[in-house]
């Protein structure tokens, strides 16, 4: 299943109903992920601090994939988007 994520919360939502589905207390999760417990509950409501590296580790765990996209990137610096981006655009 794919989701569209655009806030902190509904990351946590994610890795909440994911856990809860595979039966698993907080306290199960973080020994599985080797994380704290306030980091979880912390993750799970949405915290928009939480470090990367940590949720990362937690998906893991929970067997989360992500992934990312983006608009193509050109290598060329003088491109028309590049000059607006920088207030150049005359």
């Amino acid at each position: 299943m794919t989701h569209e994520i655009t806030s902190a919360a509904e990351i946590g939502a994610l890795i909440r109903r994911r856990r809860k589905s595979l039966r698993m207390t907080q306290p199960d999760l973080a020994l599985v992920a080797n994380v704290g417990i306030r980091f979880i509950v912390d993750a799970e409501n949405g915290k928009e601090t939480c470090q990367v590296g940590l949720l990362l580790r937690l998906m893991a765990a929970l067997e989360i994939k992500m992934t990312m996209s983006s608009p193509t990137v050109s290598d060329d610096h003088d491109s028309e988007e590049h000059r607006k981006m920088r207030g150049l655009d005359l």
